[in-house]
């Protein structure tokens, strides 16, 4: 134990003091540099600097800021802290300005972010600042590598900028969409492409502004702005990798390293006001706020919460994380993926037009893009009067009951199927509530996994206890023995066919029975509607895709609904363009053939006011958010 605390203490000390070592060697470094009479000459030099040259240098330096503390704005939105965006910027700034001048930016930024926003807590402000550093730090080197790649730098930069330029994108693409690292966005959030794409602005406007306030700075006029950026860049990524309080000392070396013909007079003059002004200033008033100021953050108020219908498959959200989202006039139903706001199905009340304009905003609040997926005619075409694009992707069995006979002639081979499973002594019965045989149940589905591949999820649900106890769930059996169940979403109007589970090698027309019985419980309760629930949506041209129909299609699923001759309903999905629209159903395939873990039910999410949470309050029931 002794000898562990000690290993752990001087790791502390090595880490703690490896920056003010990088700063002192470097400093030792440029001694040569740093003479007496250089030094003693620089109070004339830097009060010969015209006075405009001040006020234009401190504006870009304000503008550089103000652009840093958009990216708290985002790691709140990023995190869904729900606090308010101007509060999250403030505390941004102050944390930013006041780590960049003191040194160990993550940690003293979590300290400030946690002194002014006490109610997150310790951990939730380490881990904005951990993003703020590390998205950052990323931003700055693909950024860095691209001003090397396109404009003068020095020739030993052309490898490491090649590599960072293509490795960095190519990663992120990885991490957000291959199956193998599924388990990684799982555990760890990775900022979307939106996200993304809001960071490379926010840190472009900072980095140029900053090199612009530096760069006018100079008395050099043979140094041209396109041969001073990619150094500047250099020497910003020095400084932060230092650890070093203000970056000094790497940043100086850097500087005049790689700008040899400029006077290091010159260069240690901008230096010097460009501490002022980028540095001690911001970090003097940034105190002075920070401690002198009562902080009581807002948290976002919450809507009104009216009551409308439910649909049945919104059953689903118990099991992907999504929620009820209400707005002023209706509701529907949320699902946050990795990369998408996606509003599933059709609005469960009120106009389509609204819950898509709510969408719009959740989606900015959150850094992501907007979604509808699986929506009716009625909610595509609001969406494609609205500009966006629309595409059908799916097609909804739904059987009408009062007119369903199995004596129909289509259904020739239902009546086949469900022959040999009667005649095989398979018998089906509906669960009573509260009794399921949840161990038998659970063997079932592990069995069935083993031949069929791990169970798809997002907008398909999965076997889970609780899940279960909520739907109407009816069993097969064989010599009172348990070989097959399905569950169904329940709904007043139109239940939904959802889990389906059987052993290997049962008797043939077994899943027909389970359905055929189910369909007989619905007319005899008098419901008009029966819905088997999706299947994909195959146009006429994907007959010639070969692998493509075969992998995406699931011909045995679609067979096995066809036989019972149900109405094909169309299902869509929207996004403002195509672009996005793309990206939205590869994320939502990623989401579906590799979920998340089974949330743990119970009260969970009660952070969210504003929303109905599946797992608390069922949209199956129609209970209203207390």
């Amino acid at each position: 134990m002794k000898r562990q605390f000690r290993a752990a203490s001087w790791t502390a000390v090595g880490r703690i003091s490896a920056p003010f070592l990088i700063m002192g060697v470097s400093l030792w470094m440029l001694a040569d540099v740093l003479d007496p009479p250089l030094l003693s000459s620089l109070p004339e030099t830097i009060a010969a600097l015209p006075p405009g040259l001040f006020l234009l240098a401190a504006t870009l330096c304000g503008i550089s800021l103000w652009a840093v503390a958009r990216y708290d704005g985002l790691a709140h939105r990023h995190f869904r802290t729900r606090i308010d965006p101007a509060l999250a910027r403030q505390s941004g700034l102050c944390a930013i300005a006041i780590a960049q001048t003191v040194g160990f930016g993550v940690f003293t930024g979590a300290a400030m972010r946690w002194r002014m926003l006490p109610h997150l807590g310790l951990t939730s402000a380490m881990r904005l600042s951990v993003f703020v550093s590390v998205t950052f730090m990323s931003a700055l080197a693909f950024l860095a590598a691209l001003a090397c790649l396109i404009l003068p730098a020095p020739l030993w930069t052309f490898l490491p900028a090649s590599i960072i330029a293509a490795g960095l994108p190519l990663a992120l693409i990885t991490l957000s969409f291959a199956p193998v690292c599924a388990r990684i966005r799982h555990h760890m959030r990775i900022p979307s492409l939106q996200a993304v794409r809001a960071i490379l602005g926010w840190a472009g406007l900072d980095v140029l502004a900053a090199a612009l306030a530096f760069y006018i700075l100079i008395p050099a006029p043979d140094l041209g702005f396109a041969a001073f950026l990619p150094v500047f860049l250099l020497a910003l990524a020095a400084a932060m990798l230092s650890g070093a309080p203000g970056g000094v000392g790497p940043f100086e070396l850097t500087l005049i390293s790689l700008l040899p013909h400029v006077a290091p007079a010159d260069l240690i003059t901008a230096v010097l006001v460009f501490r002022a002004l980028y540095y001690a200033i911001p970090a003097v008033l940034a105190v002075l706020f920070v401690f002198c100021t009562k902080h009581a953050p807002p948290v976002t108020p919450a809507p009104p919460v009216p009551q409308g219908q439910q649909l049945a498959e919104l059953g689903v959200l118990a099991q992907n994380g999504g929620i009820i989202r209400h707005h002023r006039t209706g509701s529907y139903a949320l699902w946050f993926t990795q990369q998408t706001a996606t509003l599933l199905f059709d609005p469960a009340s009120g106009r389509a037009q609204a819950s898509l304009a709510d969408l719009k905003g959740q989606a900015a609040s959150h850094a992501l893009s907007p979604c509808v997926y699986k929506c009716g005619a009625r909610t595509a075409v609001t969406a494609r009067k609205s500009g966006w694009c629309v595409v059908q992707v799916a097609q909804d069995c739904v059987i009408n009951l009062p007119a369903f006979d199995l004596s129909h002639p289509d259904k020739r081979g239902l009546r086949r199927k469900l022959r040999k499973a009667q005649k095989a002594g398979v018998t089906v019965t509906r669960a009573p509530s509260g009794t399921l045989p949840l161990q038998a149940m659970a063997a079932i589905d592990t069995l069935w996994q083993t031949a069929q591949g791990p169970a798809r999820g997002g907008t398909m649900g999965r076997f889970c206890p609780d899940y279960l106890a909520v739907q109407d769930v009816y069993l097969a059996h064989l010599n009172g023995q348990l070989i097959a169940y399905a569950s169904f979403h329940s709904d007043p109007t139109a239940p939904c066919l959802d889990l389906m589970r059987q052993l290997p090698d049962i008797p043939q027309g077994t899943m027909h029975l389970l359905v055929k019985t189910a369909i007989d419980a619905g007319r005899t309760e008098g419901k008009p509607a029966f819905s088997l629930a999706a299947v994909p949506y195959m146009p006429a041209w994907s007959k010639y895709s070969g692998p493509f129909r075969q992998s995406f299609s699931n011909p045995g699923l679609r067979q096995f609904k066809a036989g019972f001759a149900p109405l094909y309903v169309p299902k869509y999905a929207a996004a403002p363009s195509a672009g996005s629209l793309v990206l939205a159903l590869a994320d939502i395939a990623s989401e579906v053939h590799h979920p998340r873990p089974l949330p743990t039910f119970g009260p969970t999410h009660k952070q969210h006011e504003e929303y109905e949470v599946a797992l608390e309050c069922p949209p199956w029931k129609g209970e209203p958010n207390s």
